[in-house]
């Protein structure tokens, strides 16, 4: 009887912990082949980078890798603390193939690489909760974050305006546009707003998708792998 090809994963992850916490569970699993790799090094011998299916890394090298567009690119399974709806959108719209946060559970991180493996995606459960919250609401454009941010550090319009390098009405105008799709009152409830939705998170400007979420390659539908639902499976 001919023996299962081990499936070939990298885990590259700028934290220590979590990077020696992700090989340590992914070795213990003979169906993996595991090297690691820190941020910034040269490809590790043992596996080739054309020889990899599963990357294993956080969101900002996640979407650099996922953006790679090589045909033999491995597919990107991210880890992160950030549970906003722009960093999750915008990792799927980049590429990512699968999204776990750090609370997930060992076996959530062996089932991930499983599905990626496989060709499928996978989400946290925690993941698909916050996309189906906001699914039905506009995002806001990346230069409507950039003012956001600035809103929530007390900035008037017209300081905004000199911050940003544009007119004041253009401010205005991204105000307007960001309380009509935040459903805020005022510009205070709007940050706060923002802040629970994790709109503010650190990397969520750079992968604001500006454009509606579509994903790369693939057919919509396709099904995505999310333990804790009923049905296993939700789409975005």
């Amino acid at each position: 009887m001919l023996m299962p090809t081990a499936i070939r994963v990298r885990v590259a992850h700028p934290e220590p912990l979590v990077h020696r916490g992700m090989v340590a569970t992914l070795r213990a699993d003979s169906r993996f082949q595991v090297d690691e790799q820190r941020p910034g090094a040269a490809d590790h011998p043992a596996t080739e980078a054309s020889s990899l299916q599963v990357l294993v890394t956080d969101l900002p090298l996640g979407i650099t890798a996922a953006l790679d567009g090589s045909s033999v690119a491995p597919a990107v399974l991210v880890l992160s603390h950030l549970l906003g709806e722009l960093s999750i959108r915008g990792a799927l719209e980049r590429g990512v193939k699968g999204y776990l946060t750090h609370t997930c559970l060992p076996e959530q991180l062996v089932d991930a690489v499983m599905a990626l493996a496989r060709g499928q995606r996978y989400l946290q459960g925690s993941v698909v909760q916050r996309l189906a919250d906001t699914v039905a609401q506009d995002l806001p454009t990346p230069r409507e974050v950039d003012v956001l941010r600035l809103i929530a550090t007390g900035l008037c319009n017209k300081a905004i305006a000199a911050e940003l390098n544009i007119g004041c009405g253009t401010v205005k105008s991204h105000v307007k546009a960001l309380l009509d799709k935040l459903g805020a009152p005022s510009r205070t409830a709007a940050a706060d707003i923002a802040r629970r939705r994790g709109l503010l998170d650190p990397v969520a400007a750079g992968v604001a998708p500006d454009r509606p979420l579509r994903r790369r390659g693939s057919a919509a539908g396709r099904p995505i792998h999310a333990p804790g639902h009923a049905s296993g499976h939700a789409l975005v």
